[in-house]
């Protein structure tokens, strides 16, 4: 049965190891982050996590919030976990708390050779914007820009 985390009872030093280790086993170069900057991101009053768990945690999704836009840092999912839906509903959620606080837009940067996140970003309604020159290290790629505005309230 999978759950989203709203509160977590691990210690930060814990919860940066698994999220280091679901990171290490899902990035095709290895995490992004170590996990000491996993640790220090989980403390920062700007960091959100949405985690989701089966018997351990199988994906997250980690964002930043300032002011009126968000913007996410890390999102993950276990191998094993994949094309389940898990990445359409982390995204759904974030859109949930974008749209309760009033954020104007989600910007994310994503590897131009990662198609299938891209994907995954285009039917959650992100546009590509434009392109960040030899972004990522290890190895050294560019990085598509992508952005969801706020969606429209309709009025009744």
């Amino acid at each position: 049965m999978m759950r989203l985390v709203n509160e977590c009872f691990f210690t930060s030093e814990k919860l940066a190891n698994f999220l280091f280790t679901l990171s290490n086993e899902s990035y095709t170069f290895g995490s992004p982050w170590s996990k000491e900057q996993f640790k220090i991101d989980i403390g920062s009053e700007q960091s959100g996590y949405l985690i989701l768990e089966e018997e351990k945690v199988v994906a997250y999704l980690c964002y930043h919030q300032f002011l009126d836009e968000m913007e996410i840092f890390n999102f993950a999912i276990s191998p094993q976990a994949k094309r389940k839906g898990y990445g359409n509903f982390l995204l759904n959620r974030l859109n949930q708390l974008a749209l309760a606080e009033q954020v104007e837009q989600i910007i994310l940067e994503v590897r131009l050779s990662n198609k299938a996140a891209q994907e995954l970003y285009l039917k959650n309604g992100f546009e590509i914007v434009s392109s960040r020159k030899n972004y990522y290290i290890k190895p050294c790629e560019d990085a598509l820009v992508m952005i969801k505005k706020r969606e429209a309230r309709t009025k009744e």
